[in-house]
């Protein structure tokens, strides 16, 4: 069972399946975050990517030769996972991050990854402590979209044609690491900036929840049609963010 009592089997209910093939057009991840989380897993791991969507970070990990499982509610999102991991040490796991249905105490390093907003903090901090090795680490990413005036413009659209897609105050952080045990915190800063081609930009875009699957035919047009005028306008679909990477270790 996962998001809002949600069984991840009920396909059509996951709206991520619906997105798995946009996803694809998502920016990664820049290597100073992979290099510091290989880092974090102690070279080879075992890390278990919660949320890990279409592998943006789970496929990087691997390659620097991190043993992932790479757990994700959404089945298609796994599939197009899977077409980038042959020969990579990556298990693919079809669940829900509150409930992983893993061994406990294996993991060296428990990942959330541009996620947090996605899960139950509690019951999902309580799953990666369940998972951790005595001083595996728990890691936290949350993207912040913005500076540079093309998503600084970004941002402002979107909230317009999508109120809820305006940041809101949350404690989600502090009740995940508090959940999972991690007392001693350090956060750390990264910026990442793509330029993305007008292709990529708008599947970029659609990939967003509060935009391809809950704006109308006729509002998803005029907003991605916005989005090249502003690009246009602004010197370019310069995609960038601010990387927040909060950790901690178990004693």
């Amino acid at each position: 069972m996962g998001r809002h009592g949600i069984d991840v089997d009920d396909l059509d209910r996951w709206v991520f399946n619906r997105l798995a093939g946009d996803y694809r057009a998502r920016p990664g991840y820049p290597s100073a975050i992979v290099d510091r989380l290989v880092a974090l897993s102690g070279g080879t791991g075992p890390a278990v990517d919660l949320g890990a969507g279409t592998g943006l970070l789970s496929l990087p990990l691997a390659a620097r030769g991190v043993a992932v499982r790479a757990v994700e509610p959404a089945a298609a999102m796994l599939e197009v996972l899977g077409e980038g991991a042959a020969g990579l040490p990556i298990v693919p796991v079809n669940a829900a991050a509150e409930a992983t249905g893993l061994p406990a105490g294996e993991a060296r390093l428990v990942l959330l990854a541009d996620a947090l907003q996605w899960v139950a903090p509690e019951a999902a901090g309580l799953e990666a402590g369940r998972l951790l090795a005595p001083g595996g680490a728990v890691a936290v990413v949350e993207a912040h979209l913005g500076g540079s005036p093309f998503t600084d413009g970004l941002v402002a659209l979107l909230a317009r044609e999508n109120p809820k897609a305006r940041p809101r105050p949350s404690g989600r952080l502090t009740q995940f690491l508090s959940a999972a045990g991690i007392r001693a915190r350090t956060s750390e800063s990264f910026r990442d900036e793509q330029v993305l081609p007008p292709e990529r930009l708008e599947a970029a875009l659609r990939s967003f929840s509060l935009v391809g699957p809950a704006l109308a035919p006729d509002r998803l047009a005029a907003l991605l049609e916005a989005a090249r005028a502003l690009a246009d306008g602004t010197g370019g679909p310069t995609w960038t963010r601010e990387l927040r990477l909060t950790w901690g270790r178990r004693p």
